[in-house]
């Protein structure tokens, strides 16, 4: 397997942010390639980490999340043009109304010993995106091909999320991590911190859903730890560059009716890099 991948990104319908980067593209075809190579990479993922069982897939073997197509996606593709690195992030304006977060779904917000608390923590950031002018990102979804693991693929399609976190024009954010394969503690060194209320953290949960331990994680992209901003600084120029993807038309869309060779092809070479 050559040890080459790009960035691919997908916006949904009408999406804010469109023109922070180099332009926007509509072709439904490829969309729908890419949404699905991400789909059933989740799947294969999730399914070997027993996360979800085999009834949770599609025929086609995809696993769809709440939301896939109206959220944005940082995909990392190989060179045969399949998914193997993605990310997912649901973009809300500053006023969403906090029963509308899909964290306020998540086993410990309904929880009745913790729901209270829950909330009141997730509506003070609320009231601080509102009060700053920040647009407010959930993100999850998060897999990459086993193959890939221990590469600078796995750290890119983390630190990722601060890139655009950034180019969005600042964003707070939040996000239910597992604590299997370290992803918590990764995206705690990146930056991410416990909701706290009182000086006391929220506690880890067990999510059935998932049959995994879970921590629920808050995010202020505009402040990453220090030690990952020149990687930062980096992929927000290439994510920048990119042409985004997406099947809806706009007035700042491309319509494409040809197959459409990414700009963005220009591979990054990876190299093992750690998280320590």
């Amino acid at each position: 397997m050559g040890q080459h991948c790009s960035f691919q990104l997908l916006a949904p319908p009408q999406a804010r942010f469109a023109r922070e980067f180099s332009r926007t593209v509509c072709n439904e075809q490829l969309y729908d390639h890419y949404l699905v190579s991400m789909q059933r990479l989740r799947g294969r993922v999730y399914l070997t980490d027993n996360a979800i069982k085999p009834r949770d897939l599609d025929r086609d073997g995809r696993f769809h999340m709440h939301s896939d197509e109206q959220s944005w996606h940082l995909l990392l593709v190989d060179e045969t043009n399949e998914v193997i690195g993605c990310a997912k992030y649901l973009v809300h304006s500053s006023s969403v109304p906090y029963h509308r977060l899909r964290i306020s779904q998540s086993t410990l917000a309904k929880d009745p010993a913790w729901a209270g608390k829950v909330r009141r923590v997730v509506e003070a950031d609320l009231k601080r995106a509102r009060e700053e002018k920040l647009s407010y990102v959930e993100v999850g979804g998060w897999a990459l091909a086993e193959e890939w693991r221990g590469t600078r693929a796995a750290l890119e399609i983390l630190v990722g999320s601060f890139a655009l976190g950034q180019l969005w024009g600042g964003s707070l954010g939040s996000c239910t991590a597992t604590v299997r394969h370290s992803s918590s503690s990764m995206l705690r060194r990146l930056g991410g911190t416990s909701f706290e209320l009182e000086g006391e953290p929220l506690p880890s949960y067990n999510d059935p859903e998932y049959d995994c331990t879970m921590e629920l994680l808050r995010f202020d992209y505009r402040t990453p730890a220090q030690r990952f901003l020149p990687l930062i600084d980096q992929l927000k120029g290439t994510l920048k560059k990119l042409t985004l993807l997406t099947p809806a038309q706009d007035s700042v869309c491309i319509q494409l009716n040809t197959e459409f060779i990414p700009e963005q092809s220009r591979f990054l070479h990876l190299t093992p890099v750690y998280l320590t």
